[in-house]
């Protein structure tokens, strides 16, 4: 038998089709240039995404303390003007702002006295996001007899 291996030497490298040709080094560099470029911005979306669910998160339970607050405010039969302020919890805290509104433009020394009085309530919840401070803020009204508070106290 004969040696193949030396017959195979003899013969020189073989000559590839044009077919079967890989790819060069050129081409797989900027294939990885271009598949790093897509990743970073895919990567950079997803960051972006979370960034905003976190905030949206934030505003929905300021929203959800504002509406709870102010429906405590509202509730109560006695309610006067001024400013009151408190903590929810370590990262929310409330102010209140209580203001009695003028319904009709009357004249100081007039003796008519409307029949109800008008509140503006003004609940303001503020906490802290990363190192920025942000807020989110919920109003309404309210109507009480002028003789309520008196009846009651």
């Amino acid at each position: 038998m004969k040696d193949r291996s030396f017959v195979l030497c003899l013969a020189g490298p073989r000559k590839r089709s044009l077919g079967t040709r890989g790819f060069t080094l050129i081409e797989t560099v900027i294939a990885l240039a271009i598949l790093g470029i897509g990743l970073t911005v895919i990567i950079e979306l997803f960051s972006g995404g979370l960034r905003l669910a976190r905030t949206s998160e934030e505003y929905t339970k300021a929203m959800n303390f504002a509406r709870t607050k102010l429906e405590e405010i509202i509730s109560q039969q006695n309610i006067e003007e001024g400013t009151d302020e408190g903590e929810f919890d370590d990262t929310f805290r409330w102010q209140v702002n209580t203001k009695k509104m003028d319904l009709l433009p009357v004249e100081k020394d007039s003796d008519f006295k409307p029949p109800v009085e008008l509140f503006q309530v003004k609940v303001d919840i503020l906490w802290k996001s990363g190192s920025k401070d942000k807020s989110a803020t919920i109003q309404s009204y309210k109507v009480n007899k002028p003789g309520e508070n008196e009846k009651k106290s």
